[in-house]
């Protein structure tokens, strides 16, 4: 396949405007442009402290510890709200009912959330990409998935498949993303022999922009942007893979040190089993969702976010069972390896602490 070709970034925004109210998503804090960077590799500088700490989250000092049950208080480190977190968000609210403080400190894209998780500037991490720290020696467990893999890959509806797609524009975030490496190993899977022209366009709202504008035949998108997408234009783009089904694997995975895990096993055990909750109850009723997303998410459309959860809802973006299988671990560390850069230490056992997941499933029976 060619190498990537990169395109500017800066799209008319004008046909977002009935998405992301005030004319742009540019800022948007569900799609922070840093957000997109989500899926690069970080190598041996996250922890040897070369890369800046965002201002949102250098000054948190570590958890207190009190007791012999641990801390009442965290922090978690996340990417900033969207549709996959909202969750994470009632569970806030809930943890704090029962006298626990979380603070979520939005720190962007990846390189921040890893850096500030490696500097243990945060307590909780939120993304599967811990996976790189771990395999740099950082002493990290997941405790609990968060969200499996929320993105498809649309093109025009002329394009209906993989082989269609020769020659065609296709834009990606960047080949060492997440994004990326969705359309580079798709693309290497299922139709080898298909050229397609990769585009790096920063920004999933710039993507969106570009398919609409018919300056772009496909991208790799998430579950909001294709319902928007769809609403704006139904049927004129197409699903030709939905990864949701086919690449289930984690994207957001919670991770702490087992220090602070062992030394915080109440609050650890509660933001598990709080979190099993909240996924229970959006499945049963999505309303919740809706609602927590129309006081966090305000730049979307209110019209739109029914259908918005309701692709996530209809995913099952969130894994009741706690989803830290071997399976799903596994899955998660083979995407990765797929990249060119595989990991030497990384293991499902090796990644996972069970412990609090188990003593949650007890707890409730």
């Amino acid at each position: 396949m060619p190498p990537a070709k990169v395109l500017p970034t800066r799209f008319d925004q004008l046909y977002l405007t009935k998405f992301y109210r005030g004319g742009t998503a540019m800022s948007s804090p569900s799609h922070p442009g840093s957000v997109w960077l989500r899926g690069a590799r970080i190598a041996a500088a996250a922890l040897a402290g070369t890369l800046a700490l965002s201002s949102c989250g250098g000054d948190d000092q570590p958890t207190e510890q009190s007791g012999g049950s641990g801390g009442t208080s965290a922090t978690l480190g996340f990417s900033g709200w969207s549709i996959a977190y909202l969750p994470t968000a009632i569970a806030i609210d809930r943890l704090a009912e029962q006298g626990f403080e979380v603070e979520a400190v939005a720190l962007g894209g990846n390189p921040n959330q890893l850096q500030a998780f490696a500097q243990g500037e945060v307590d909780i991490a939120a993304i599967a990409q811990v996976m790189d720290l771990m395999d740099q020696g950082l002493p990290a467990k997941f405790f609990l998935a968060g969200n499996t893999n929320e993105f498809v890959m649309v093109s025009r509806a002329e394009f209906p498949d993989c082989e269609s797609l020769d020659g065609k524009v296709v834009g990606i975030q960047s080949e060492a993303s997440f994004v990326g490496q969705l359309a580079v190993q798709w693309f290497a899977n299922e139709c080898p022999a298909a050229a397609p022209q990769i585009t790096v366009v920063e920004g999933s709202e710039n993507r969106l922009a570009a398919l609409l504008q018919g300056q772009m035949d496909a991208s790799p998108i998430d579950l909001q942007d294709w319902t928007l997408l769809n609403a704006e234009r139904p049927g004129e783009f197409v699903i030709v893979e939905d990864f949701t089904t086919t690449l289930p694997i984690m994207r957001g995975a919670f991770a702490a040190t087992p220090e602070w895990l062992e030394a915080n096993p109440e609050l650890a055990t509660a933001w598990v089993a709080t979190h099993l909750e909240v996924y229970r109850d959006v499945y049963a009723d999505p309303s919740i969702l809706v609602d927590k997303a129309a006081e966090l998410l305000p730049e979307v459309d209110p019209d739109l976010l029914p259908a918005v959860v309701d692709a996530f809802v209809s995913a099952e973006s969130w894994p009741v069972d706690g989803g830290l299988g071997e399976d799903d671990v596994q899955s998660t560390i083979d995407f990765f390896d797929a990249d060119g850069e595989a990991y030497t230490s990384v293991t499902p056992e090796g990644a996972v602490d069970l412990t609090y997941l188990d003593a949650a499933n007890q707890a409730q029976g």
